[in-house]
Parts: C-alpha cells; structure tokens; sequence
C-alpha cells in the first residue's frame, strides 16, 4: 500500500502531525508527551538510551506511568551496506501500527503502538521509527532459553515456557497472521512464563485463508533459528519441541496437526539445510555470527 493510503487508514484514535520533511502519527492524547521529548515529526530528538536494544540500541521516553520504547528501524543483512537506515517505503511503521491494532482487536497480545513515524532522508530516503508501550517485568524468549543452556530454569518452568510459546505461535497463526521475522527474542514472557506478546510485526501479514505451507515455513523459520544456536550449546530436547508443537496445534484447533508439521519442518529443513550451513559460514567468516548478534542484546 502506498503511504497515502496507509495512512488514511490508520486506526481511530490516531492523529497525523506534519512537519517540514516528516509524518508523525500518534495516539490522541500523547503529542504533548512527545513534543516535550523532542520526539516530533522532523526528528533530531536526543532520547534517553533504554537498557533494551534490537538491531540497534533503543531509546526511551518517560510518559507518566509509563515507559515509551523508540525503536528506529534499521536492516539486517546485505542490506545494511545500501544505508543501515535509509529506507524507499515510508509506510513501514504507519502499517506497522496498524498490524498491531489489528492484532490487538482480534485478542492477540502485542505492545501498543504509540506512534509511528518517517523522516525524509538527504538526498533520497526516508528514516523510520516506532514508538511502544513498554510491557514491564518480561524477557525475550532468546534469553530465557540462554537461561536454560545455564541450567537456571527449573523442569516445571522449562515445560511452560514452552508451552505459553507454542500458545503464543499457535494464537498468532490462528489470526491467520504470518510473522516476518518469527524467533525467540520477538517473543516476549511474563515473570513467571506463563504470558507472552508477539514483537516486530513490521513485514508481517495477514493471510485469509493462511495456507498450511505458508504457515510451516513460519515454524520452520522459528526451529531454524533456535537450531542454529542449538549447534553449538545445545539444550533442547525432542521432547521440549515436542511439547512446543502440541501446545501449538492444541491452540490452532481444527487445522493443527503437529506430527504433520513436525515431519514438514524437518523434511523442509534437510532440504534448505546445506544453503543454510553456507550461509552461516559465510556469516562466521564476516565475524557475524549469532553469538555476536545476540550479544548486542541486553541479558
């Protein structure tokens, strides 16, 4: 969808503030806030840095009760050597926001979207943020299965963790949503493991009807993920997979089948396997491997 359309589309309660090479759309009510941070539609806010980071460090805004995360996007990949955070679709975060709305109404928990922005880039471009509510008191899936590698987590808190992940996947899939970027650390947990929210929704789409090979190739995404770090400490049983997958079909109802998907994922990944192994070399060689990349994470 083209910016235009994005954004006479926004959700009800959002307003559009304009400003001389900027868009910023936001929350009734949350301009004020903004505006005093510096957070405004043409950017050149200086925000406190957040003890949370993605591909990058986040800032964070103050705003009574709560805590406001600023999440500039920034690429992954090849991409990074055309401009880390030079991007040609403006839309990306005013979409996001409305992905997250969407999900919200359809009783999937995601962080609240407070604002959304793009700035013009010299001499072509756009740069792009996203403002969220902080949800307090919760890690990322990522570090909690560092934790299980440690041996911190108990056998009772091992099997509902990935039980409320299996949920969590299972609850997304349900709202025949597939996830751009499906891994451990967008998947956040409460304290006691027992809660999750979905992070990142940016790329992600809705599918009505989600096919079962489009929907696969998400679990595939996510086994793929976890078992590139599992190569080199591993921690993870089958049966902890296992125990993911049935808690996963459990959740998607009629159309889960986790024996089907099991052999899918697996048949799928030896295929795939070897242009992977390839790629995660080449990786290693470049000196960014995931133990770099999860190291610029907080614990």
């Amino acid at each position: 969808m083209s910016l235009a359309a994005v954004l006479a589309a926004l959700p009800e309660g959002y307003e559009l503030l304009r400003g001389r090479r900027g868009l910023l759309a936001c929350e009734r009510g949350a301009s004020a806030t903004l505006l005093a941070a510096g957070f405004g539609p043409d950017g050149g806010e200086r925000l406190r840095p957040s003890d949370l980071a993605g591909r990058a460090p986040l800032g964070s805004i103050e705003a009574g009760g709560e805590r406001w995360i600023v999440r500039r996007f920034h690429h992954g990949g090849w991409l990074r050597a055309l401009g880390e955070r030079l991007y040609l679709a403006p839309a990306r975060p005013f979409r996001e926001l409305a992905l997250s709305q969407a999900l919200r109404e359809r009783g999937l928990s995601t962080p609240r979207v407070v604002a959304a922005r793009c700035i013009r880039a010299a001499p072509f471009g756009w740069r792009l943020a996203l403002v969220s509510a902080r949800i307090e008191g919760t890690s990322h899936g990522g570090e909690v299965l560092e934790r299980m590698r440690r041996g911190e987590l108990a056998h009772a808190a091992r099997r509902r963790f990935l039980a409320t992940l299996g949920a969590l996947v299972g609850r997304l899939h349900a709202a025949r949503f597939v996830h751009a970027d499906l891994n451990p650390h967008n998947l956040l947990v409460s304290a006691d493991l027992a809660s999750g929210w979905v992070l990142d929704l940016d790329r992600g789409r809705f599918a009505d009807p989600l096919p079962v090979p489009a929907r696969r190739d998400n679990l595939r995404r996510l086994y793929r993920f976890v078992r590139r770090r599992e190569s080199a400490a591993p921690c993870l049983t089958r049966g902890d997979y296992l125990r993911f997958l049935r808690t996963y079909s459990r959740t998607l109802g009629a159309e889960g089948d986790w024996r089907a998907d099991w052999r899918a994922i697996l048949r799928r990944d030896r295929l795939r396997g070897p242009a992977h192994r390839f790629g995660w070399w080449l990786e290693e060689l470049l000196g960014d491997g995931p133990e770099r990349r999860d190291a610029r994470r907080p614990a």
